[in-house]
């Protein structure tokens, strides 16, 4: 029996000793001192989807000044897509639809750790806010319209103008690259608040989820849309849910 004892002491020593190495290689790592990190991805909302880039400066531990950029579609919710029912081959439209909306957002803000991970698969969980101006890019619609009446003879495109252009002279919609040259600029004003959770499964990688709320305000309402039968549905306040992917990386000090 003594013998025994005496050969699973060094064993057990061995096994204590290997399992502070392992403690103390990760309680390290979860020490790491970063300076800055950056990630970017796709986000989604309730009228449109985009994409964002995000830089991160470390302050501490838990926070990071943050600049980034946002570039997001934003569609009005009374866009119905119709179609020439008289053509097969027609492209779809959005009856009253005067501009097609881009937001681009430069935005500065902060990160703040909730919750660190405990272990290499946990998630680290923060909140984010951030503000900045919101410029909201509004390109004139163009159509493809049927002239002289139906059956049409030839195909004409012109911008969209309520006054002229009906269901039954609409045969579609033209390029969307059709306008470039006109868009006008709607400067306004932009908040965000999220919580963010990272999951990636190393020290420096970065793999989020993020998901909160937008709020895009302007000085008048956008028009989006035509006012048809004296109802006036656009708007001057974009309040939107967001859920966005990030991929990115950290730097260490």
């Amino acid at each position: 029996m003594a013998n025994r004892l005496l050969f699973l002491v060094p064993l057990l020593s061995a096994a204590a000793v290997h399992g502070q190495a392992q403690q103390s290689v990760y309680d390290e790592a979860g020490r790491t001192l970063y300076s800055h990190e950056f990630y970017g991805g796709p986000l989604i909302h309730g009228d449109g989807w985009g994409i964002t880039f995000q830089y991160g400066k470390y302050a501490t531990a838990k926070d990071r000044h943050m600049l980034g950029i946002d570039v997001v579609s934003m569609k009005h919710p009374k866009e119905v897509k119709s179609f020439n029912p008289n053509y097969q081959d027609a492209r779809g439209y959005f009856y009253g639809k005067l501009n097609s909306m881009v937001v681009v957002r430069p935005t500065y803000g902060r990160k703040h750790r909730i919750a660190e991970k405990v272990r290499r698969s946990g998630v680290e969980v923060n909140y984010v806010w951030g503000i900045g101006p919101s410029l909201g890019l509004l390109k004139p619609v163009y159509l493809q319209i049927g002239k002289p009446a139906f059956p049409y003879q030839y195909i004409v495109t012109e911008r969209y103008d309520p006054a002229k252009h009906f269901a039954d002279n609409i045969f579609g919609r033209a390029s969307w690259f059709k306008g470039l040259g006109e868009i006008k600029l709607y400067p306004g004003a932009f908040g965000r608040f999220a919580f963010n959770f990272e999951y990636a499964g190393n020290n420096t990688g970065i793999r989020a989820l993020e998901a909160g709320v937008t709020m895009d305000a302007y000085g008048a309402k956008l028009p989006q849309m035509a006012t048809l039968e004296a109802e006036d549905h656009n708007k001057q306040f974009f309040l939107e849910f967001y859920v966005a992917m990030h991929f990115g990386a950290k730097a260490i000090r």
